[in-house]
């Protein structure tokens, strides 16, 4: 009896491929039994959670709102303050729709890495064009909103300050 090459090579390997198909398609003997649920176990890790409108400015207008970083609103007129909420109201929007669509009082500022941790003041007299501007003035970093912590002061007062509170 002569075999050919497609007997000798691809039979065994088509029998294989599928005795590994019903391997898989079959579930174990007792899979059913280690899927119970835990009950009366305690996580291993507790784990806090906090509310991302807690963290933020929410900022509201014409039925949406959108949500920034606490601190990134650099400047914000008297007239413009009933649009910064402590609770949302109307249809959460993503801050590029928002800033988009209100355009007419928003005005962004990009900032630096140093100026948003606080390693490096704003440049002298920018606060004072904010006031000119009368929008509400939020800070970028790379095009989105981020926190601006305000700079120590480096002659020491800093610290004479923190010790007095």
């Amino acid at each position: 009896m002569k075999f050919t090459l497609f007997t000798r090579f691809a039979l065994p390997l088509f029998a294989s491929v599928l005795s590994i198909g019903f391997a898989q398609a079959e579930p174990a003997s007792g899979a059913e039994e280690k899927k119970k649920p835990l009950i009366g176990k305690k996580p291993m890790v507790k784990v806090k959670h906090t509310k991302l409108y807690k963290n933020s400015h929410i900022i509201t207008h014409r039925g949406e709102h959108a949500i920034i970083p606490k601190r990134s609103i650099l400047f914000l007129p008297q007239s413009l303050k009933s649009r910064v909420v402590e609770k949302p109201k109307g249809k959460f929007v993503l801050w590029p729709f928002f800033k988009q669509r209100n355009q007419d009082w928003i005005w962004t500022y990009e900032v630096t890495l140093d100026q948003a941790k606080g390693k490096a003041p704003l440049p002298k007299g920018k606060l004072k064009q904010f006031e000119n501007l009368n929008r509400v003035v939020v800070a970028l970093f790379r095009g989105n909103p981020v926190s601006v912590m305000t700079p120590a002061k480096s002659d020491g007062q800093g610290e004479k300050d923190k010790e007095q509170k």
